[in-house]
């Protein structure tokens, strides 16, 4: 799930900058925006997607990262060694149109202290911090191969 899309920021933002409403906005300022964006809805699909116990399917929600072709991938998956009652919280990076993808996982526990984790402030710097980094990963792999 593109977190674009549900923001409809793109559109929002060039419709007001054509009309002169608005200037475009600091790429530092639409990264935030995202990332709150990105952090609110996947709290909304933890809560209501992933079970307290077994197998799930793994979700995710996404964002394209500011001047590059990358997205940010922040997903929730169930420990492949202990289904039952473990989660996986990652986050990764990868090139639109691709399926080379960067990820580093970021917590492994029950459903409570993945929810826990990303409502802490500090979640959100993480993962722009986290997303710009995988992102640089992404850029020097392609430079470097292609």
């Amino acid at each position: 799930m593109d977190v674009k899309n549900i923001l409809g920021l793109n559109k929002k933002i060039q419709s007001e900058y054509n009309r002169g409403v608005a200037s475009m906005p600091e790429n530092k300022n639409l990264i935030n925006a995202l990332t709150d964006r990105l952090i609110e809805v996947l709290s909304q699909r933890v809560e209501k997607e992933v079970p307290q116990n077994g197998k799930f399917s793994p979700i995710s929600v996404s964002y394209t990262i500011p001047d590059t072709q990358n997205k940010a991938k922040v997903a929730i998956e169930y420990d492949a060694l202990e289904p039952k009652n473990t989660r996986r919280l990652s986050i990764s990076s990868f090139r639109m149109g691709s399926d080379r993808l960067f990820t580093t996982y970021i917590l492994k526990g029950t459903k409570q202290e993945i929810l826990d984790y990303i409502s802490k402030p500090e979640f959100h710097s993480e993962v722009i911090q986290k997303a710009k980094h995988l992102s640089a990963k992404v850029d020097d792999y392609y430079l470097e191969n292609f």
